[in-house]
């Protein structure tokens, strides 16, 4: 099958390609969703300007679409259609897990295309999918945090057994997603098994303002692994 995989740099959508591959599932293109305005309740935002090296990482083609607030699913679904027609797309991959507005937004678009909509982390336990991102040996950074409970000591750090114990905490305390479903906090993939090379930041800085802020990476290059 031969799938076009919505990509936003983060660990879902990285595992969730990680995984289409394990199943000898051809992804021949990346899309990258811009949305116009911060408060978009469809696409991921932080680090997006480094998903095209992400993508040269793992020799895949990128694609970015601007997509403005009023008119977010027509573009995506307009974008899509053509890429479908160009390169023979069969299915939409998404690393969506528990967002019912998204998973519906895009069930509707590929029915109405004709394409197989392909989720495989939907409704997995999010504290099982963090073990297995880990596990399979991604590297994965956290850039942004928007919720009671997180420092700013968050920000840059990475995602290992000991942070999943302190997100299990979180989510017992204060009902934060484990993997962040709720936009609690964003991350960043810098080195993946479908990684040919991993990417090294070299310069970043961190904006934090009470219980919210992101690690803004200011630059960063791909080094051999």
């Amino acid at each position: 099958m031969k799938l076009a995989a919505l990509f936003s740099g983060g660990k879902d959508s990285t595992y969730a390609i990680y995984y289409a591959l394990s199943q000898a599932w051809q992804v021949p293109i990346i899309l990258t969703l811009k949305p116009e305005s911060e408060e978009s309740k469809l696409w991921h935002y932080p680090a997006i300007k480094w998903t095209k090296l992400q993508a040269e990482a793992m020799e895949i083609r990128n694609m970015e679409i601007e997509v403005k607030s009023e008119n977010e699913i027509e573009e995506l679904k307009k974008a899509l259609k053509t890429i479908a027609r160009e390169e023979g797309i069969e299915g939409l991959l998404s690393g969506v897990i528990a967002s019912d507005y998204q998973k519906n937004k895009l069930d509707k678009i590929c029915e109405e295309l004709n394409l197989k909509m392909i989720a495989p982390l939907w409704q997995k336990n999010p504290l099982r999918i963090l073990r297995e991102v880990i596990n399979a040996g991604f590297k994965v950074i956290i850039v942004s945090v928007a919720a009671y409970g997180f420092s700013k000591e968050w920000l840059g750090s990475e995602i290992n057994e000991d942070t999943i114990k302190k997100l299990k905490k979180l989510n017992e305390k204060y009902s934060i997603h484990p993997c962040g479903e709720g936009g609690e906090f964003e991350t960043f993939v810098l080195d993946a098994p479908i990684f040919k090379k991993k990417i090294e930041i070299i310069k970043s800085k961190i904006i934090w303002n009470r219980y919210s802020g992101q690690y803004i990476i200011e630059e960063a290059a791909l080094r051999g692994k």
